[in-house]
Protein backbone atom coordinates (compact mmCIF):
# COMPACT_ATOMS: atom_id res chain seq x y z
CA UNK A 1 0.00 0.00 0.00
CA UNK A 2 2.93 2.33 0.67
CA UNK A 3 4.20 1.95 -2.90
CA UNK A 4 0.70 2.56 -4.26
CA UNK A 5 0.23 5.78 -2.30
CA UNK A 6 3.67 7.06 -3.23
CA UNK A 7 3.06 6.28 -6.89
CA UNK A 8 -0.34 7.96 -6.74
CA UNK A 9 1.16 10.99 -5.04
CA UNK A 10 3.89 11.47 -7.64
CA UNK A 11 1.40 10.96 -10.48
CA UNK A 12 -0.91 13.54 -8.93
CA UNK A 13 1.91 16.04 -8.52
CA UNK A 14 3.11 15.46 -12.09
CA UNK A 15 -0.42 16.15 -13.33
CA UNK A 16 -0.59 19.29 -11.18
CA UNK A 17 2.74 20.51 -12.52
CA UNK A 18 1.53 20.04 -16.10
CA UNK A 19 -1.61 22.06 -15.46
CA UNK A 20 -0.02 24.66 -13.21
CA UNK A 21 3.61 25.45 -14.01
CA UNK A 22 3.62 28.06 -11.23
CA UNK A 23 3.39 25.22 -8.71
CA UNK A 24 6.47 23.58 -10.24
CA UNK A 25 8.24 26.94 -10.15
CA UNK A 26 7.60 27.26 -6.42
CA UNK A 27 8.86 23.75 -5.72
CA UNK A 28 11.96 24.31 -7.86
CA UNK A 29 12.64 27.67 -6.24
CA UNK A 30 12.30 26.09 -2.81
CA UNK A 31 14.71 23.31 -3.74
CA UNK A 32 17.27 25.77 -5.16
CA UNK A 33 17.02 27.99 -2.10
CA UNK A 34 17.42 24.96 0.17
CA UNK A 35 20.62 23.95 -1.58
CA UNK A 36 21.95 27.52 -1.60
CA UNK A 37 21.68 27.95 2.19
CA UNK A 38 23.51 24.71 3.02
CA UNK A 39 26.98 26.38 2.96
CA UNK A 40 25.77 29.07 5.36
CA UNK A 41 24.33 26.42 7.66
CA UNK A 42 27.60 24.51 7.63
CA UNK A 43 29.56 27.66 8.50
CA UNK A 44 27.16 28.47 11.34
CA UNK A 45 27.44 24.89 12.60
CA UNK A 46 31.24 25.08 12.56
CA UNK A 47 31.26 28.36 14.48
CA UNK A 48 28.78 27.05 17.04
CA UNK A 49 30.75 23.81 17.48
CA UNK A 50 33.65 25.82 18.94
CA UNK A 51 31.48 27.37 21.66
CA UNK A 52 30.95 25.93 25.17
CA UNK A 53 28.36 23.18 25.48
CA UNK A 54 25.88 25.38 27.40
CA UNK A 55 25.92 27.98 24.61
CA UNK A 56 25.39 25.27 22.01
CA UNK A 57 22.52 23.79 23.98
CA UNK A 58 20.72 27.12 24.37
CA UNK A 59 21.18 28.00 20.69
CA UNK A 60 19.96 24.61 19.44
CA UNK A 61 17.02 24.57 21.86
CA UNK A 62 15.95 28.03 20.67
CA UNK A 63 16.25 27.14 16.99
CA UNK A 64 14.52 23.79 17.50
CA UNK A 65 11.59 25.42 19.28
CA UNK A 66 11.15 28.04 16.55
CA UNK A 67 11.24 25.35 13.86
CA UNK A 68 8.71 23.22 15.74
CA UNK A 69 6.35 26.19 15.97
CA UNK A 70 6.87 27.03 12.29
CA UNK A 71 5.95 23.49 11.26
CA UNK A 72 2.61 23.94 13.02
CA UNK A 73 1.79 27.43 11.73
CA UNK A 74 3.23 27.58 8.20
CA UNK A 75 1.43 24.51 6.75
CA UNK A 76 -1.87 26.20 7.59
CA UNK A 77 -0.90 28.97 5.16
CA UNK A 78 0.92 26.95 2.48
CA UNK A 79 -0.96 23.64 2.36
CA UNK A 80 -2.21 24.46 -1.12
CA UNK A 81 1.28 24.03 -2.56
CA UNK A 82 1.02 20.26 -1.94
CA UNK A 83 -2.45 19.00 -1.06
CA UNK A 84 -1.97 15.51 -2.54
CA UNK A 85 -1.83 14.05 0.99
CA UNK A 86 -5.33 15.18 1.93
CA UNK A 87 -6.97 11.99 3.32
CA UNK A 88 -10.38 13.13 2.07
CA UNK A 89 -9.21 12.15 -1.42
CA UNK A 90 -9.17 8.49 -0.31
CA UNK A 91 -12.64 8.53 1.28
CA UNK A 92 -14.55 7.11 -1.75
CA UNK A 93 -12.34 4.00 -1.89
CA UNK A 94 -13.11 2.56 1.54
CA UNK A 95 -9.48 2.09 2.57
CA UNK A 96 -8.92 1.27 6.24
CA UNK A 97 -6.80 3.83 8.14
CA UNK A 98 -4.36 1.13 9.27
CA UNK A 99 -3.52 0.44 5.62
CA UNK A 100 -3.51 4.10 4.63
CA UNK A 101 -1.36 5.54 7.42
CA UNK A 102 2.01 3.93 6.51
CA UNK A 103 1.78 5.37 3.01
CA UNK A 104 0.77 8.82 4.27
CA UNK A 105 3.64 8.84 6.77
CA UNK A 106 6.25 7.84 4.20
CA UNK A 107 4.88 10.32 1.68
CA UNK A 108 4.95 13.11 4.26
CA UNK A 109 8.66 12.56 4.81
CA UNK A 110 9.46 12.78 1.09
CA UNK A 111 8.29 16.34 0.53
CA UNK A 112 10.76 19.12 -0.27
CA UNK A 113 10.33 20.83 3.15
CA UNK A 114 10.80 17.53 5.00
CA UNK A 115 13.97 16.72 3.06
CA UNK A 116 15.41 20.21 3.61
CA UNK A 117 14.66 20.25 7.32
CA UNK A 118 16.07 16.75 7.57
CA UNK A 119 19.36 18.15 6.30
CA UNK A 120 19.03 21.09 8.68
CA UNK A 121 18.45 18.75 11.63
CA UNK A 122 21.56 16.81 10.60
CA UNK A 123 23.64 20.00 10.48
CA UNK A 124 22.32 20.97 13.91
CA UNK A 125 23.29 17.56 15.28
CA UNK A 126 26.77 17.82 13.78
CA UNK A 127 27.33 20.92 15.92
CA UNK A 128 28.18 18.58 18.82
CA UNK A 129 31.31 17.25 17.15
CA UNK A 130 34.51 17.75 19.12
CA UNK A 131 32.97 17.29 22.57
CA UNK A 132 34.23 14.77 25.13
CA UNK A 133 32.63 11.34 24.70
CA UNK A 134 32.54 12.43 21.05
CA UNK A 135 31.13 9.24 19.52
CA UNK A 136 28.30 8.88 21.99
CA UNK A 137 27.50 12.58 21.93
CA UNK A 138 27.18 12.59 18.13
CA UNK A 139 25.10 9.42 18.14
CA UNK A 140 22.67 10.88 20.66
CA UNK A 141 22.61 14.18 18.74
CA UNK A 142 21.63 12.51 15.48
CA UNK A 143 19.00 10.32 17.17
CA UNK A 144 17.51 13.39 18.86
CA UNK A 145 17.54 15.35 15.59
CA UNK A 146 15.82 12.48 13.74
CA UNK A 147 13.12 12.18 16.40
CA UNK A 148 12.61 15.95 16.37
CA UNK A 149 12.23 15.92 12.59
CA UNK A 150 9.61 13.18 12.92
CA UNK A 151 7.62 15.28 15.38
CA UNK A 152 7.81 18.31 13.08
CA UNK A 153 6.34 16.47 10.11
CA UNK A 154 3.64 14.72 12.13
CA UNK A 155 2.61 17.95 13.89
CA UNK A 156 2.27 19.74 10.54
CA UNK A 157 -0.14 17.16 9.14
CA UNK A 158 -2.10 16.97 12.37
CA UNK A 159 -2.38 20.76 12.66
CA UNK A 160 -3.84 21.02 9.17
CA UNK A 161 -6.44 18.31 9.77
CA UNK A 162 -7.43 19.67 13.16
CA UNK A 163 -7.65 23.26 11.92
CA UNK A 164 -9.90 22.20 9.05
CA UNK A 165 -12.11 20.32 11.47
CA UNK A 166 -12.19 23.22 13.96
CA UNK A 167 -13.21 25.81 11.37
CA UNK A 168 -16.24 23.70 10.49
CA UNK A 169 -17.63 24.08 14.02
CA UNK A 170 -19.49 26.93 15.68
CA UNK A 171 -16.80 27.24 18.32
CA UNK A 172 -14.12 28.18 15.78
CA UNK A 173 -14.56 31.94 16.18
CA UNK A 174 -14.27 31.78 19.96
CA UNK A 175 -11.23 29.50 19.84
CA UNK A 176 -9.40 31.53 17.20
CA UNK A 177 -10.27 34.78 18.92
CA UNK A 178 -8.92 33.43 22.19
CA UNK A 179 -5.69 32.34 20.49
CA UNK A 180 -5.28 35.77 18.90
CA UNK A 181 -5.80 37.49 22.26
CA UNK A 182 -3.30 35.14 23.91
CA UNK A 183 -0.68 35.87 21.21
CA UNK A 184 -1.19 39.62 21.52
CA UNK A 185 -0.96 39.43 25.31
CA UNK A 186 2.23 37.35 25.16
CA UNK A 187 3.88 39.74 22.72
CA UNK A 188 2.80 42.77 24.73
CA UNK A 189 4.10 41.33 28.01
CA UNK A 190 7.40 40.36 26.37
CA UNK A 191 7.91 43.76 24.80
CA UNK A 192 6.99 45.51 28.06
CA UNK A 193 9.53 43.39 29.95
CA UNK A 194 12.24 44.28 27.43
CA UNK A 195 11.47 47.99 27.77
CA UNK A 196 11.45 47.94 31.58
CA UNK A 197 14.44 45.63 32.29
CA UNK A 198 16.56 46.19 29.20
CA UNK A 199 17.43 43.68 26.53
CA UNK A 200 20.55 42.32 28.24
CA UNK A 201 18.78 41.69 31.53
CA UNK A 202 15.82 40.14 29.72
CA UNK A 203 18.06 37.72 27.82
CA UNK A 204 19.97 36.73 30.95
CA UNK A 205 16.83 36.27 33.02
CA UNK A 206 13.53 35.41 31.37
CA UNK A 207 14.96 34.01 28.12
CA UNK A 208 17.51 31.82 29.90
CA UNK A 209 14.80 30.46 32.19
CA UNK A 210 12.50 29.79 29.24
CA UNK A 211 15.23 27.95 27.31
CA UNK A 212 16.02 25.81 30.35
CA UNK A 213 12.33 24.85 30.61
CA UNK A 214 12.01 24.20 26.86
CA UNK A 215 14.97 21.82 27.02
CA UNK A 216 12.74 19.53 29.09
CA UNK A 217 9.81 19.56 26.63
CA UNK A 218 9.23 17.33 23.59
CA UNK A 219 9.74 20.33 21.28
CA UNK A 220 13.43 20.78 22.12
CA UNK A 221 14.52 17.89 24.35
CA UNK A 222 16.03 16.09 21.37
CA UNK A 223 18.55 18.90 20.90
CA UNK A 224 19.34 19.12 24.63
CA UNK A 225 20.02 15.39 25.06
CA UNK A 226 23.65 15.53 23.75
CA UNK A 227 24.50 18.05 26.47
CA UNK A 228 23.61 15.50 29.13
CA UNK A 229 25.97 12.93 27.57
CA UNK A 230 28.76 15.51 27.37
CA UNK A 231 28.28 16.18 31.10
CA UNK A 232 28.48 12.48 31.91
CA UNK A 233 24.73 12.11 32.58
CA UNK A 234 23.59 9.36 30.17
CA UNK A 235 20.22 8.87 31.86
CA UNK A 236 19.47 12.54 31.33
CA UNK A 237 19.88 11.96 27.62
CA UNK A 238 17.77 8.78 27.74
CA UNK A 239 14.70 10.35 29.31
CA UNK A 240 14.88 13.31 26.95
CA UNK A 241 14.93 11.02 23.91
CA UNK A 242 12.13 8.94 25.42
CA UNK A 243 9.79 11.93 25.80
CA UNK A 244 10.47 13.02 22.21
CA UNK A 245 9.76 9.48 20.94
CA UNK A 246 6.60 9.30 23.07
CA UNK A 247 5.50 12.67 21.70
CA UNK A 248 5.97 11.41 18.15
CA UNK A 249 3.90 8.29 18.86
CA UNK A 250 1.16 10.46 20.39
CA UNK A 251 1.16 12.70 17.31
CA UNK A 252 0.92 9.71 14.99
CA UNK A 253 -1.99 8.31 17.02
CA UNK A 254 -3.80 11.65 16.86
CA UNK A 255 -2.96 11.92 13.16
CA UNK A 256 -4.48 8.50 12.52
CA UNK A 257 -7.59 9.48 14.47
CA UNK A 258 -7.94 12.64 12.40
CA UNK A 259 -7.47 10.66 9.17
CA UNK A 260 -10.12 8.18 10.27
CA UNK A 261 -12.51 11.04 11.01
CA UNK A 262 -11.91 12.51 7.55
CA UNK A 263 -12.54 9.17 5.88
CA UNK A 264 -15.87 8.47 7.57
CA UNK A 265 -17.26 12.02 7.68
CA UNK A 266 -18.06 13.18 4.14
CA UNK A 267 -17.99 16.81 3.13
CA UNK A 268 -21.22 18.53 4.15
CA UNK A 269 -22.58 21.06 1.69
CA UNK A 270 -26.12 21.55 2.95
CA UNK A 271 -28.64 20.64 5.61
CA UNK A 272 -30.83 18.51 3.35
CA UNK A 273 -33.99 19.99 4.85
CA UNK A 274 -37.11 20.61 2.76
CA UNK A 275 -38.26 24.18 3.32
CA UNK A 276 -41.46 25.93 2.27
CA UNK A 277 -40.04 29.44 2.69
CA UNK A 278 -36.69 31.19 2.63
CA UNK A 279 -35.72 31.27 6.30
CA UNK A 280 -32.41 33.03 5.64
CA UNK A 281 -34.05 35.89 3.75
CA UNK A 282 -36.85 36.13 6.31
CA UNK A 283 -34.31 36.52 9.12
CA UNK A 284 -32.61 39.35 7.24
CA UNK A 285 -35.94 41.07 6.64
CA UNK A 286 -36.64 40.98 10.37
CA UNK A 287 -33.24 42.51 11.16
CA UNK A 288 -33.66 45.32 8.60
CA UNK A 289 -37.39 46.14 8.48
CA UNK A 290 -38.38 48.64 5.85
CA UNK A 291 -34.97 48.57 4.18
CA UNK A 292 -35.35 49.63 0.57
CA UNK A 293 -33.19 47.59 -1.77
CA UNK A 294 -33.76 45.37 -4.74
CA UNK A 295 -34.82 41.79 -4.08
CA UNK A 296 -31.55 40.56 -5.60
CA UNK A 297 -29.43 42.67 -3.24
CA UNK A 298 -31.42 41.48 -0.22
CA UNK A 299 -31.12 37.82 -1.23
CA UNK A 300 -27.38 38.00 -1.94
CA UNK A 301 -26.82 39.96 1.27
CA UNK A 302 -28.70 37.38 3.36
CA UNK A 303 -26.85 34.51 1.72
CA UNK A 304 -23.45 36.16 2.17
CA UNK A 305 -24.07 37.15 5.80
CA UNK A 306 -24.82 33.53 6.62
CA UNK A 307 -21.63 32.44 4.84
CA UNK A 308 -19.57 34.86 6.91
CA UNK A 309 -21.01 33.28 10.05
CA UNK A 310 -20.73 29.55 9.37
CA UNK A 311 -18.49 28.86 6.34
CA UNK A 312 -14.95 27.87 7.46
CA UNK A 313 -13.47 29.47 4.34
CA UNK A 314 -14.95 32.84 5.31
CA UNK A 315 -14.19 32.47 9.02
CA UNK A 316 -10.51 31.82 8.31
CA UNK A 317 -10.37 35.00 6.21
CA UNK A 318 -11.92 37.08 8.99
CA UNK A 319 -9.33 35.78 11.44
CA UNK A 320 -6.48 36.43 9.00
CA UNK A 321 -7.64 39.95 8.14
CA UNK A 322 -8.16 41.07 11.73
CA UNK A 323 -5.37 39.16 13.48
CA UNK A 324 -2.40 40.63 11.60
CA UNK A 325 -3.13 44.35 12.25
CA UNK A 326 -4.13 43.54 15.83
CA UNK A 327 -0.93 41.63 16.56
CA UNK A 328 1.20 44.29 14.89
CA UNK A 329 -0.58 46.94 16.92
CA UNK A 330 0.08 45.06 20.15
CA UNK A 331 3.77 44.76 19.31
CA UNK A 332 4.04 48.42 18.36
CA UNK A 333 2.24 49.64 21.49
CA UNK A 334 4.43 47.53 23.75
CA UNK A 335 7.66 48.51 22.01
CA UNK A 336 7.05 52.17 21.09
CA UNK A 337 4.43 53.32 23.56
CA UNK A 338 0.84 54.36 23.06
CA UNK A 339 1.10 58.13 22.70
CA UNK A 340 2.35 58.54 19.16
CA UNK A 341 0.07 59.51 16.25
CA UNK A 342 1.40 56.50 14.32
CA UNK A 343 -1.19 54.42 16.20
CA UNK A 344 -3.91 55.87 13.97
CA UNK A 345 -2.32 54.11 11.01
CA UNK A 346 -3.58 50.76 12.36
CA UNK A 347 -7.26 51.35 11.42
CA UNK A 348 -6.15 52.32 7.91
CA UNK A 349 -4.01 49.21 7.69
CA UNK A 350 -6.92 47.06 8.89
CA UNK A 351 -9.26 48.60 6.33
CA UNK A 352 -6.78 48.06 3.48
CA UNK A 353 -6.14 44.46 4.60
CA UNK A 354 -9.84 43.63 4.64
CA UNK A 355 -10.52 45.31 1.31
CA UNK A 356 -7.57 43.74 -0.49
CA UNK A 357 -8.41 40.33 0.96
CA UNK A 358 -11.72 40.28 -0.95
CA UNK A 359 -10.05 40.48 -4.39
CA UNK A 360 -11.49 37.02 -5.24
CA UNK A 361 -14.74 37.45 -3.35
CA UNK A 362 -17.07 36.14 -6.06
CA UNK A 363 -15.31 32.77 -6.31
CA UNK A 364 -16.26 31.88 -2.74
CA UNK A 365 -19.92 31.92 -3.75
CA UNK A 366 -19.31 30.02 -6.98
CA UNK A 367 -21.97 27.42 -6.17
CA UNK A 368 -24.63 30.13 -6.44
CA UNK A 369 -23.15 32.17 -9.29
CA UNK A 370 -24.80 30.04 -11.94
CA UNK A 371 -28.18 30.50 -10.21
CA UNK A 372 -27.80 34.28 -10.18
CA UNK A 373 -26.75 34.26 -13.84
CA UNK A 374 -29.58 32.07 -15.15
CA UNK A 375 -32.03 34.16 -13.11
CA UNK A 376 -31.04 37.15 -15.28
CA UNK A 377 -30.42 39.48 -12.34
CA UNK A 378 -28.50 42.74 -12.49
CA UNK A 379 -24.82 42.31 -11.81
CA UNK A 380 -24.62 45.52 -9.78
CA UNK A 381 -27.28 44.20 -7.40
CA UNK A 382 -25.32 40.97 -6.86
CA UNK A 383 -22.05 42.76 -6.21
CA UNK A 384 -23.71 45.33 -3.97
CA UNK A 385 -25.20 42.58 -1.81
CA UNK A 386 -21.80 40.91 -1.41
CA UNK A 387 -20.08 44.19 -0.55
CA UNK A 388 -22.71 45.05 2.07
CA UNK A 389 -22.28 41.63 3.69
CA UNK A 390 -18.54 42.22 4.05
CA UNK A 391 -19.06 45.78 5.27
CA UNK A 392 -21.47 44.44 7.90
CA UNK A 393 -18.57 43.06 9.95
CA UNK A 394 -15.65 45.02 8.47
CA UNK A 395 -16.98 48.50 9.25
CA UNK A 396 -17.56 47.75 12.97
CA UNK A 397 -14.07 46.21 13.16
CA UNK A 398 -12.49 49.33 11.64
CA UNK A 399 -14.50 51.67 13.89
CA UNK A 400 -13.49 49.61 16.94
CA UNK A 401 -9.84 49.93 15.96
CA UNK A 402 -10.26 53.70 15.55
CA UNK A 403 -11.84 54.01 19.00
CA UNK A 404 -9.06 51.88 20.53
CA UNK A 405 -6.41 54.11 18.92
CA UNK A 406 -8.11 57.25 20.22
CA UNK A 407 -8.42 55.76 23.72
CA UNK A 408 -4.77 54.73 23.86
CA UNK A 409 -3.47 58.09 22.64
CA UNK A 410 -6.07 60.22 24.40
CA UNK A 411 -6.70 62.22 21.21
CA UNK A 412 -10.47 61.96 20.96
CA UNK A 413 -10.73 65.14 18.88
CA UNK A 414 -9.27 63.41 15.82
CA UNK A 415 -11.56 60.37 16.06
CA UNK A 416 -14.21 61.56 13.53
CA UNK A 417 -11.66 62.35 10.82
CA UNK A 418 -9.68 59.14 11.39
CA UNK A 419 -12.85 57.03 11.39
CA UNK A 420 -14.18 58.51 8.16
CA UNK A 421 -10.78 58.22 6.48
CA UNK A 422 -10.48 54.57 7.54
CA UNK A 423 -13.99 53.79 6.35
CA UNK A 424 -13.16 55.59 3.12
CA UNK A 425 -10.14 53.33 2.63
CA UNK A 426 -12.37 50.34 3.35
CA UNK A 427 -14.97 51.43 0.79
CA UNK A 428 -12.33 52.03 -1.88
CA UNK A 429 -10.66 48.70 -1.13
CA UNK A 430 -13.93 46.79 -1.31
CA UNK A 431 -14.84 48.55 -4.56
CA UNK A 432 -11.53 47.56 -6.15
CA UNK A 433 -11.97 44.01 -4.82
CA UNK A 434 -15.42 43.79 -6.40
CA UNK A 435 -13.96 44.62 -9.83
CA UNK A 436 -11.03 42.26 -9.34
CA UNK A 437 -13.25 39.35 -8.29
CA UNK A 438 -15.13 39.58 -11.60
CA UNK A 439 -12.24 40.54 -13.87
CA UNK A 440 -9.55 38.20 -12.46
CA UNK A 441 -11.29 35.32 -10.64
CA UNK A 442 -9.63 32.02 -9.80
CA UNK A 443 -10.87 28.82 -8.22
CA UNK A 444 -10.90 28.34 -4.46
CA UNK A 445 -11.75 25.34 -2.24
CA UNK A 446 -15.39 24.35 -2.58
CA UNK A 447 -17.85 24.68 0.34
CA UNK A 448 -17.06 22.05 2.94
CA UNK A 449 -13.48 21.51 1.77
CA UNK A 450 -10.35 22.54 3.65
CA UNK A 451 -10.01 26.33 3.66
CA UNK A 452 -6.22 25.90 3.57
CA UNK A 453 -6.10 24.14 0.19
CA UNK A 454 -5.63 25.48 -3.33
CA UNK A 455 -7.22 24.29 -6.54
CA UNK A 456 -5.00 22.84 -9.24
CA UNK A 457 -4.08 25.38 -11.90
CA UNK A 458 -4.79 28.47 -9.80
CA UNK A 459 -1.43 29.55 -8.38
CA UNK A 460 -0.47 31.63 -11.42
CA UNK A 461 -3.93 33.16 -11.68
CA UNK A 462 -3.99 33.96 -7.97
CA UNK A 463 -0.62 35.71 -8.18
CA UNK A 464 -1.81 37.78 -11.14
CA UNK A 465 -5.00 38.81 -9.34
CA UNK A 466 -3.13 39.65 -6.15
CA UNK A 467 -0.55 41.77 -7.93
CA UNK A 468 -3.18 43.63 -9.95
CA UNK A 469 -5.40 44.33 -6.94
CA UNK A 470 -2.36 45.37 -4.90
CA UNK A 471 -1.31 47.90 -7.54
CA UNK A 472 -4.82 49.34 -7.80
CA UNK A 473 -5.16 49.55 -4.02
CA UNK A 474 -1.69 51.08 -3.71
CA UNK A 475 -2.70 53.87 -6.09
CA UNK A 476 -6.18 54.58 -4.70
CA UNK A 477 -5.70 54.39 -0.93
CA UNK A 478 -3.01 57.12 -0.69
CA UNK A 479 -5.46 59.50 -2.34
CA UNK A 480 -7.97 58.76 0.43
CA UNK A 481 -5.58 59.07 3.37
CA UNK A 482 -3.33 61.90 2.18
CA UNK A 483 -5.67 64.62 3.61
CA UNK A 484 -5.54 62.82 6.97
CA UNK A 485 -1.76 62.81 6.88
CA UNK A 486 -1.82 66.54 6.07
CA UNK A 487 -4.16 67.08 9.02
CA UNK A 488 -1.71 65.43 11.43
CA UNK A 489 1.08 67.60 10.04
CA UNK A 490 -0.61 70.98 9.66
CA UNK A 491 -3.96 70.62 11.45
CA UNK A 492 -6.60 73.30 11.03
CA UNK A 493 -9.00 72.91 8.15
CA UNK A 494 -7.29 69.73 7.02
CA UNK A 495 -9.23 67.77 9.63
CA UNK A 496 -12.49 68.72 7.92
CA UNK A 497 -11.00 67.99 4.50
CA UNK A 498 -9.85 64.57 5.70
CA UNK A 499 -13.30 63.72 7.05
CA UNK A 500 -15.13 64.86 3.92
CA UNK A 501 -12.64 63.19 1.58
CA UNK A 502 -12.85 59.91 3.51
CA UNK A 503 -16.65 59.85 3.43
CA UNK A 504 -16.82 60.83 -0.25
CA UNK A 505 -14.15 58.39 -1.36
CA UNK A 506 -15.65 55.54 0.67
CA UNK A 507 -19.15 55.97 -0.72
CA UNK A 508 -17.89 56.72 -4.22
CA UNK A 509 -15.46 53.83 -4.24
CA UNK A 510 -18.06 51.32 -3.05
CA UNK A 511 -20.77 52.59 -5.40
CA UNK A 512 -18.47 52.94 -8.41
CA UNK A 513 -16.76 49.64 -7.76
CA UNK A 514 -19.99 47.65 -7.53
CA UNK A 515 -21.39 49.42 -10.58
CA UNK A 516 -18.29 48.68 -12.68
CA UNK A 517 -18.12 45.13 -11.32
CA UNK A 518 -21.80 44.64 -12.13
CA UNK A 519 -21.28 45.70 -15.75
CA UNK A 520 -18.35 43.31 -16.06
CA UNK A 521 -20.41 40.59 -14.39
CA UNK A 522 -23.13 40.87 -17.04
CA UNK A 523 -20.63 40.85 -19.92
CA UNK A 524 -18.58 37.94 -18.56
CA UNK A 525 -21.36 35.60 -17.44
CA UNK A 526 -20.32 32.75 -19.68
CA UNK A 527 -16.68 32.98 -18.62
CA UNK A 528 -17.66 33.09 -14.95
CA UNK A 529 -19.75 29.93 -15.25
CA UNK A 530 -16.90 28.21 -17.09
CA UNK A 531 -14.38 29.35 -14.50
CA UNK A 532 -16.32 28.20 -11.45
CA UNK A 533 -18.02 25.06 -12.76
Amino acid sequence: MVATILSLRWRTMRHQFRRDWWRLLFVAAGAIWSVSVIPSLLVASHVLSTRPYDVKEDALVAVGTVIALAWVVVPLLATGVDDSLDPVRFAPWGIAPRRLMPGLIVAAFTTVPAIFFGMLAGVMAATWRGESHGGWVLAVAFVGAALSLATWVASARLATLWATRLLATRASKAVLGGLAIAVVALIAVTAAAVRSDGLESFLAGEVATALDALARTPWAAGFAAPSAVALGQPWGAVWRLVIVAAWFLALVAAWRSAVEHSLVNPVSRGGGTLRTQDGILAAMERKLPGWRATATTRVVLARSVRSWRIDPRYVSQVVGAVAMPTIMGGIAVAALGSRGPWLFALPIFLAVTIGWGRHNDLAYDASAVWLDIVSDVRGADVMRGRLLATAGWAAPAVVTMCVAAAALTGRWAVLPAVTLAALGALGVGLGIAAVSSVLLPYRVPAPGESPFGAETGTIGASLGAQVASSLATGVAVPIVVSPLLAAFVWGGVWWLVAAVAGAACGVGGAWGGTRAAGALYERRQGRLIGMFS
